[in-house]
């Protein structure tokens, strides 16, 4: 049977697909990619691993977005999003989001309006409607409704004739004299084999979430990000693996107006213990703050943690059911009560999504691999530094996305259609199909597991030494060099989790080396064994790359044109 289904798939490509832009990963950055190229008149292919407008992560984006407006004071959010950041932000990425992020949402929320939809919440002026959420100081912090966003993109795909193709997930990038020229992609349906040729190509299928505790993003298993790095590009601070928070009883989202609308966070004490690490925002802390925090108070006795939603007034309660609507259905369908009885809480790691490090990118999104851009949660976000104030992401993935596409079709401009005549596609189809002819060997779904029993722990995670990521690491080599050569699949299903593993067990090492390598500790990164910020020796951008073969690890000093950061050793801030 497996080598009937096997002999069905490798039989022939089923379909070659042209484009002068090939867009892989329909979120927010990808459809606004698709979107912009399109506009400049190229002829562009928009391909997912899901459902456009339903996969991954923006969907479930949990209404807040950072929108610096015509009013606003470009210097002091500029300032606050560095300082914020722990310095490690890419100022001349801050200034050029903050520039174009309010004529981009602008447009978005007409496009919105074209189709009855809501993007954007106003008061009753007709401003927009803005709060002070999470990390949030002098800034402010709009209110986006998710689904009629993803919505909205997508009718205007649909629109503008942009081929959409759906539940493909993207395997490996093609090459040909070291320039990408295309794609090999699998329905993880029906079986069937798509081969994309394309001028240019811009990556944004976001990054690796190890199917852990959190909405939305258990199929994000870092595709884009291996196959860039598998191609020269460096992938950048992975040292700042990401977490959220969530319910311990079933995982939602909208953190960040939770405690934007006065929700707090108690100890096993009962204790209203954020003051403690962050007297100035308390609740509203940083989410490094707030992940290290919660394992600090677990690990010296004080937990559980808990979410007091108790204290939220009525009208606000009415408007974060409207923002996360997903979040609350949840909660309720396993009997808890949010506003009237406290909840118990979690951190949720979410390794390389959100802002947890990825593709190194340039200010025009460029990777360094010639004819290939990378935009959204797929690249290093290199707007936010460590974590530095909330909705940054969602105003990256619309900028950079228009950015990529910006890029991407002058370089189609310069290109020929590869006949791909120098590339021969069996060995990468013969190394996809691998886990199909064997009998034996290991079961993706155990192996995930154990990779996750391996990089999730507070530790590896949250409090690190150098004891604890030598043993991760071995761990996680051991499972490269022995148990990834040997996955097996019974079924399409199984082979799409032979191939996710493979690349969850790459991020997962380039975290781990990357954290052993960054001697200090700054935002998601706590060494106890390094306990202070050291911006002397460790300022510094940690790049990944493979190197004949190996993973290297180095530090980049980066330019620091408009914030000047403190020199010397200090607490983490």
């Amino acid at each position: 049977m497996v080598k009937a289904v096997s002999r069905k798939i490798t039989s022939l490509i089923n379909e070659v697909i042209d484009a002068d832009v090939l867009v892989v990963g329909g979120g927010l950055a990808g459809c606004m990619a698709a979107i912009k190229a399109k506009d400049q008149g190229v002829k562009v292919v928009l391909v997912d691993k899901g459902y456009i407008s339903r996969s991954g992560q923006s969907p479930f984006a949990a209404g807040s977005i950072n929108i610096f407006t015509p009013e606003d004071d470009l210097s002091l959010w500029l300032r606050e999003i560095v300082e914020r950041g722990e310095y490690l932000n890419d100022q001349e990425w801050v200034k050029l989001q903050l520039e174009n992020i309010y004529s981009l949402t602008t447009e978005l929320d007409a496009w919105g309006k074209e189709y009855g939809l809501t993007v954007l919440e106003r008061d009753e002026k007709g401003s927009l409607l803005r709060r002070k959420a999470r990390g949030n100081i002098n800034t402010l912090t709009s209110v986006i409704n998710a689904l009629p966003m993803m919505d909205t993109l997508r009718r205007r795909l649909v629109k503008l004739e942009v081929p959409l193709y759906e539940r493909i997930m993207v395997t490996d990038l093609l090459t040909e004299d070291g320039r990408v020229v295309g794609a090999l992609g699998l329905n993880y349906r029906d079986g069937k084999l798509y081969l994309f040729r394309a001028k240019a190509t811009i990556l944004a299928a976001a990054g690796c979430g190890f199917k852990s505790f959190f909405i939305g993003h258990r199929n994000l298993t870092g595709e884009g990000q291996v196959m860039a790095y598998q191609l020269g590009a460096a992938l950048r601070n992975l040292d700042q693996a990401m977490s959220n928070t969530t319910a311990r009883e079933v995982d939602i989202h909208g953190l960040s107006f939770m405690v934007g609308f006065g929700g707090r966070f108690l100890n096993g004490r009962g204790e209203e213990f954020m003051w403690r690490y962050d007297p100035e925002v308390g609740n509203r802390a940083r989410l490094t703050r707030l992940t290290v925090a919660m394992a600090r108070e677990v690990a010296e006795g004080r937990g559980p943690i808990y979410m007091d939603l108790t204290q939220v007034p009525t009208h606000d309660q009415t408007l974060l059911k409207q923002i996360v609507p997903e979040g609350f259905r949840s909660l309720e369908s396993v009997g808890l009560k949010p506003f009237r009885e406290k909840i118990e809480w979690m951190p949720a790691f979410e390794g390389t999504l959100a802002h947890g490090g990825g593709v190194h990118i340039d200010l025009g999104c460029a990777t360094g691999v010639p004819g290939l851009f990378a935009a959204g949660d797929n690249t290093c976000t290199p707007e936010h530094g460590t974590w530095s104030i909330t909705g940054l992401n969602l105003s990256f993935c619309i900028v950079s996305g228009k950015v990529a596409a910006d890029s991407a079709v002058p370089e189609a401009s310069r290109a020929s259609l590869s006949a791909l005549g120098n590339l021969d596609v069996a060995p990468l189809v013969d190394a996809l199909l691998a886990p199909l002819d064997r009998e034996g060997g290991s079961n993706p779904e155990e192996v995930i597991a154990r990779i996750q029993q391996t990089i999730i722990p507070y530790p590896v995670a949250y409090l690190r030494r150098e004891e604890t990521l030598q043993n991760a690491l071995a761990r996680i080599q051991n499972t490269r060099q022995w148990e990834i050569p040997r996955l097996r699949a019974r079924n399409l299903r199984e082979l799409v989790k032979a191939r996710e593993v493979r690349n969850m067990a790459l991020i997962a090492e380039a975290i781990v080396q990357s954290a052993l390598y960054r001697q200090e500790s700054r935002g998601f990164h706590y060494r106890e064994d390094y306990p202070l910020t050291d911006n002397d020796q460790w300022l510094k951008w940690i790049m990944v790359k493979e190197e004949r073969g190996e993973m290297k690890v180095r530090g980049e000093v980066f330019p620091t044109p408009y914030i000047q950061p403190p020199t010397g050793k200090y607490p983490p801030r």
